[in-house]
């Protein structure tokens, strides 16, 4: 009994270790297994993968500048930029060389400088190619014989071309009533401006009859109704809107009627001017009134004459 139970057992321990033999085998064949597992895309897929070689630099001419070169993308042609070119014109010259004259002679006339600007370029594109331009003659004025008239100078001009403008445009001219209540100084310097628009006229001629006829420019109602030189018509004192225009108009008649005549001198302008009649019945300039003229010429002679556009317009708002 004994025998055969130790018999038994024997062959018993030789199956268990037999047992753990095979399981020992098999689990290493599995780790070997999973170990040795591959990344790579399956056959069947690796057809569409194309390998990247690998390049030993040291023993081949190539450098990393070649493979940079070998996998830039060629660009498309480059998109040409257009810069167009803005070019000015002599009439945008003009404009900025003598805005503040336009805007202040649109003033003086009651329009608008931004309408007489829209109309410039309108001529402008209208006549250059004919014409050409001429600053003096900024509207493209013509004599009778279809030519350009030729202007005196740029403000003259500029004067012209609003007269014309109004002219043609009359509804663009606003009525501007304003009743003068300013002091001389502003008067004083219309006179010089509008004489450097009108040169024939000698300033300080133009300033001594002003103050012989208004009191240095301080009687209230002349320069209420924007008359300074005492013009006359057939109701009396002559009314003008504004004192700008009135000044303009009392500068002009001194241009046309008496500068613009050889009347030059006081006792000259004066004998049409404010004439009298003397003891012996003889017409002659008033003698009270040339001396009146004679002494303002005193103070006048003294003073700078200069002024600019620049000068009146200040703070005035003005389009």
């Amino acid at each position: 009994m004994e025998t055969n139970r130790a018999s038994g057992l024997y062959w018993g321990n030789i199956l268990v270790g037999a047992i753990f033999v095979i399981i020992f085998v098999t689990l290493m064949v599995m780790h070997a297994n999973v170990e040795g597992l591959s990344l790579e895309c399956p056959a069947s897929a690796q057809g569409h993968v194309k390998e990247l070689p690998l390049y030993d630099l040291e023993s081949s001419n190539l450098t990393l500048e070649t493979l940079a070169s070998q996998n830039e993308v060629e660009a498309g042609p480059k998109e040409e930029v257009v810069v167009e070119e803005i070019i000015r014109t002599e009439l945008d010259d003009y404009i900025t060389s003598y805005l503040d004259d336009i805007k202040f002679l649109s003033y003086t006339f009651s329009i608008k400088s931004t309408d007489l600007i829209a109309d410039m370029y309108l001529r402008y594109a209208k006549y250059h190619d004919t014409y050409g331009f001429n600053e003096k003659n900024v509207g493209y004025i013509l004599n009778s014989n279809g030519n350009l008239k030729n202007y005196a100078n740029v403000k003259y001009g500029l004067v012209e071309y609003i007269n014309d403008f109004i002219g043609k445009n009359p509804k663009k001219k606003k009525t501007r009533k304003v009743n003068y209540t300013g002091n001389a100084t502003y008067v004083e310097n219309l006179i010089r401006y509008y004489t450097s628009i009108y040169t024939n006229v000698d300033t300080n001629i133009a300033l001594s009859i002003g103050a012989a006829e208004s009191g240095y420019y301080k009687v209230k109602y002349m320069l209420s109704v924007g008359n300074v030189y005492g013009g006359m018509g057939r109701g009396g004192l002559i009314h003008y809107d504004n004192i700008e225009i009135g000044v303009l108009s009392y500068i002009r008649l001194l241009s046309k009627s008496y500068f613009g005549k050889g009347l030059k001198t006081i006792p000259a302008i004066g004998y049409r001017y404010c004439p009298t009649i003397d003891n012996n019945g003889n017409k002659i300039a008033s003698p009270h009134w040339i001396n009146l003229v004679n002494t303002a010429m005193k103070k006048y002679k003294k003073l700078n004459n200069k002024i600019s556009a620049s000068d009146l317009l200040g703070k005035k708002e003005i389009l």
